[in-house]
């Protein structure tokens, strides 16, 4: 599996310097201010994300109105199409890159960020597009997230795909599977459903949604909602056929350009209707498989059985959803003249990068140090070196003091100054100190403090600024540059509730509580906020 992912990793680099990547990238937020900060910075990095040459149509798309990631998808490529006009030709496979997300779970950095949880810087560093030195010249998780996506719209394009991508903006996900060595055909193919096959367990059973697939053809059978594991197994012992195969929903998606033309003429009016929004999961995709009214109300009845509320919920915004949907079935098919056909594309056991919660970052970020497997394998991804110095340290483009005490950690385009400085198992990307301490580790992202200490382990330090400061075990310390100046905000690793008080009030000290400071830093212009962190990070030791 290690070379596997290995493989698809270079090989998703690989296109980006061949010029095989997407030449037209639509990004689709949720405000004015997120739309002109998008559209800046996916231009600016689109030689290290998409094609070496620059040559992707980088469009930026505001929702405005709440609209679902499926209404969402037909609203945003109705822009896209208007913008680019009739004149420049439609690519053979194009991606959306849906960006929303505030990122409550990872407060108070996606605070700082402007509520753009996308944002997050990585540990990568953007070669092509920006100047090396630029503390602001590194892959954000949207970057990192439409890199990889590279390799799936090669393989549907080259499979004969005709149509569009479209997938959230923070996954990065690398297959475990090599699909060069099998044979595809998706010519005669309205959408692609990508998935896991793997055992149905509890967990997965009550977390993810699952499709059934005709092992025969390739296609989806039917999607089933979040459930317990024996009403799952109960659906999918109803199904017909021997040849049956189950997998995961990864979430992201494909759907042709029919699909994309016939949805615009059919949900028209629904776009324009601001009290209307639906996602794609799981709901449109099972409205898509009933065959009519009576097995949508079966759908219905069976969730009333177990509990659940979702068509209901769904009904009470949408009524007309289910008529909706067989219309818009009715009318593709009669468009190209076969059934619906939904292919499943199986990613097999994918790696994941998740820096969308605390726990995990601190995770992802402390297995950059140690030479396991998936050690090895973060490295690749964000493109880091694996030689170590006599120390087992591994110090790419960095100053160190060299009587200082430093082993086992990673450094990246970092200034420290003090022989006093203590570093065992830590990340430091960016750094600009004139002395660090973190003895039992942590990781001190694109700060700028001229003492800054750890005092315990598992503390993370993102874009701070200051002049002193001392992270407890688990600390979370971040400065946002508020109108008024710069404030530091802190949270704790053991938070792990931000949906109650400990969102909505101040906590751990702070002045404001985590809602506050998000309301007041996306009222601020993305681009200004990136401008006033860079002054200063700059300002240091300078």
């Amino acid at each position: 599996m290690f070379e596997i992912w290995r493989k698809n990793i270079w090989q998703n680099l690989e296109i980006v310097r061949q010029n095989d990547g997407p030449a037209l990238a639509t990004i689709v937020s949720g405000n004015e201010t997120d739309k002109a900060f998008w559209q800046e910075h996916l231009t600016r990095n689109r030689r290290d994300v998409f094609r070496a040459d620059g040559k992707t149509l980088i469009h930026s798309v505001c929702e405005g109105v709440r609209k679902g990631n499926f209404l969402g998808t037909f609203n945003a490529w109705l822009d896209t199409k208007q913008a680019i006009g009739p004149s420049i030709e439609l690519p053979q496979v194009a991606l959306m890159s849906m960006v929303f997300g505030k990122g409550k779970r990872l407060s108070p950095f996606t605070q700082a960020l402007g509520n753009r949880k996308p944002a997050f810087l990585t540990p990568m560093r953007a070669r092509a597009s920006q100047r090396a030195k630029d503390a602001g010249a590194y892959i954000r998780t949207v970057d990192l997230s439409n890199l990889y996506a590279n390799l799936w719209l090669q393989h549907l394009r080259q499979n004969g795909f005709g149509g569009l991508v479209v997938k959230w903006g923070d996954e990065a996900i690398i297959p475990g599977k090599r699909w060069s060595q099998e044979k595809y055909d998706y010519r005669q193919v309205d959408a692609v459903r990508f998935v896991w096959k793997t055992k149905v367990t509890e967990t997965l059973a009550r977390e993810k949604e699952w499709i059934a697939i005709d092992g025969q053809t390739g296609t989806m059978k039917f999607q089933y909602a979040r459930q317990d594991i024996n009403s799952l197994q109960q659906r999918l012992g109803q199904l017909a056929g021997d040849a049956q195969e189950v997998g995961v929903n990864l979430g992201s998606l494909a759907i042709s350009y029919d699909f994309l033309e016939v949805a615009l003429a059919i949900l028209r009016d629904d776009l324009l209707d601001p009290q209307r929004w639906v996602d794609w999961d799981p709901y449109a995709w099972i409205a898509l498989c009933c065959r009519d009214e009576a097995q949508w109300q079966a759908e219905m009845a069976h969730e009333d059985k177990i509990g659940k509320t979702g068509i209901r919920d769904l009904l009470r915004i949408f009524p007309d959803f289910y008529p909706r949907m067989a219309q818009l079935r009715q009318t593709l098919e009669a468009k190209t003249g076969r059934p619906l056909t939904i292919s499943v594309l199986d990613f097999g056991e994918a790696f994941w990068t998740d820096m969308g919660l605390h726990v995990a970052l601190r995770r992802n970020l402390e297995s950059l140090t140690v030479d396991s497997p998936d050690g090895a394998i973060s490295r690749e991804l964000f493109g880091i070196p694996h030689d170590r110095d006599p120390n087992g340290n591994i110090v790419v483009d960095s100053q160190l003091p060299a009587a200082a005490d430093i082993r086992d950690s990673l450094i990246i385009d970092t200034i420290i100054e003090d022989k006093a400085s203590v570093i065992h198992g830590g990340v430091v990307i960016g750094g600009r100190h004139r002395q660090l301490r973190m003895p039992e580790g942590g990781s001190a992202l694109f700060c700028a403090v001229d003492k800054l200490t750890f005092s315990g382990p598992a503390g993370i330090a993102f874009r701070l600024i200051g002049s002193t400061f001392d992270i407890p075990a688990g600390g979370r310390y971040t400065t946002l540059f508020l109108p008024e100046g710069p404030e530091t905000i802190v949270a704790n690793e053991s938070i792990i509730d931000f949906k109650g008080e400990s969102y909505s009030q101040p906590i751990l000290g702070n002045r404001l509580s985590f809602e506050e400071a998000g309301k007041m830093m996306e009222q601020m212009d993305g681009r200004e906020l990136e401008a006033r962190w860079l002054a200063a990070w700059q300002s240091r030791l300078s």
